[in-house]
């Protein structure tokens, strides 16, 4: 464009000076024609220089855009790709999500109603566990009592069982008496045991009284004075006499039918003789006859009639202490 300028400038000129004379008015006005001119080209140079500036730049910009353009369309197309990737993706996940979803609400219809059976179960228990709870206290409180009474019982049976030693170690005392006092008749058909918590003498038929009588002779009248002895110093102790015969049937006459009435008199006559002995109180004394029932020996012999036909005194301690612990039970 400039190039332009400057050959219309110079045509001008050529024009002016081909056209011979002119007037000074007119060169002059030539001349600040060609000036204007000349300014004008001058700035249209200029913004010739401008607008190629400006283009410049745009066309930079055109490329920076067309890069930034290009650019975008690739991550356009990475982005749809990715888009129709997570499109797929979503698609499967939601297809799996469906089916667990499904299976969720299948397993969740089942399992409700297995809860509902859990559930109903549970009241069932909680009902059964209620009353064996009560059960379980009245059996603690049964249990209670139970080891309160056992308590008791235990303390009871360890009083008796204090008593019966007390009363087997007396007892022991007492035999030991016994046969000292009776030690020289021993050999005479008498025998002084202990047994269940007793103290026995035995008194042979030929150490008392002679065949078919119920009098005492004087070997046994000492026999029984001696024993009279011990017993008035022994307050607490009963004594029972019993009589005993063989089985061979009475022969004698009058007041005496048979070997019961035999049995019960010569029992009878011990506890007169023991009586008139010692100070014993007669409440402490019992006769029993008990004829030939009670034999020590069974066989049908003489051995055997002698052996049974015999007298026993028992000596029985004082057991009111035990009998008043065994009946508050």
């Amino acid at each position: 464009m400039k190039k332009r300028y400057s050959i219309i400038a110079i045509l001008f000129t050529v024009t002016a000076l081909m056209s011979g004379c002119v007037s000074q008015a007119k060169y002059n006005d030539l001349l600040l024609k060609q000036q204007r001119c000349q300014d004008e080209l001058t700035f249209m140079t200029s913004e010739n220089q401008k607008c190629q500036d400006v283009k410049k730049d745009l066309t930079n910009q055109l490329n920076t855009l067309k890069a930034e353009v290009e650019q975008l369309q690739n991550d356009t197309m990475r982005l749809y790709r990715k888009a129709r990737s997570a499109e797929r993706e979503y698609e499967k996940s939601k297809q799996d999500y469906d089916e667990l979803l499904q299976n969720f609400t299948d397993v969740s219809s089942t399992n409700q109603s297995t809860i509902n059976d859990l559930l109903g179960n549970l009241d069932k228990y909680k009902d059964e566990l209620t009353v064996k709870e009560k059960m379980l206290a009245m059996q603690q409180d049964s249990l209670a009592r139970s080891r309160a009474e056992l308590a008791l019982k235990e303390q009871r049976i360890s009083e008796m069982q204090n008593i019966l030693a007390q009363n087997e170690a007396e007892m022991k005392a007492l035999k030991d008496k016994v046969s000292n006092a009776l030690k020289g008749f021993e050999g005479s058909g008498l025998n002084v045991h202990e047994k269940d918590g007793k103290v026995y003498v035995s008194m042979d038929d030929k150490l008392l009284f002679a065949s078919g009588s119920w009098t005492i002779n004087e070997q046994g009248l000492q026999a029984i004075q001696n024993l009279a002895k011990v017993l008035e110093n022994e307050p607490e102790i009963s004594v029972l006499i019993e009589g005993h015969t063989d089985n061979v049937p009475y022969r004698g006459s009058g007041q005496i039918k048979d070997n019961w009435d035999l049995s019960v008199m010569r029992a009878t006559s011990v506890v007169k003789a023991l009586l008139q002995s010692g100070n014993i109180a007669p409440t402490r004394l019992s006769a029993s006859g008990r004829s030939e029932y009670l034999p020590l020996d069974e066989n049908n012999t003489p051995e055997a009639r002698a052996k049974n036909r015999r007298t026993e005194i028992i000596l029985t301690p004082n057991l009111d202490q035990l009998f008043q612990l065994i009946q508050n039970k």
